[in-house]
């Protein structure tokens, strides 16, 4: 299970690194990304819940620090849309529990109307 684990993170970290984001989104990416393994380590000694809910709030963090990247990084919005269906995937192969992670809505992109001409009567 550590293995599995340990490549999903190695992923996700690899593919944050290759976004356009700051360096400090980077670096708080990587700060969440780093204490994973050791509370997957601890929910799988102990079945404690309160890891699990630890491993949600720091998944959550990172979909947020993601998102935040607006439409200035639209590959770090993709990665973190992508996060929760991965994790699914992941944690129902390793026996986890499911965690709720929620994809911040992205901005609706604008529409631009044509411009109509009123005609006084």
């Amino acid at each position: 299970m550590e293995k599995a684990i340990q490549v999903h993170l190695g992923v996700l970290g690899d593919a944050v690194r290759a976004t356009d984001l700051p360096a400090a989104s980077k670096h708080s990416a990587a700060w969440l990304i780093g204490r994973l393994p050791a509370l997957y380590n601890l929910l799988r000694q102990t079945d404690e819940s309160r890891y699990d809910d630890e491993i949600t709030r720091l998944y959550q963090a990172l979909i947020n620090e993601l998102a935040s990247a607006g439409v200035a990084c639209p590959r770090a919005q993709k990665l973190a849309a992508g996060i929760p269906e991965g994790l699914r995937s992941l944690h129902e192969e390793l026996g986890l529990p499911k965690l709720a992670l929620k994809t911040p809505s992205l901005p609706a992109p604008r529409r631009k109307f044509p411009k109509v001409s009123r005609q006084s009567r």
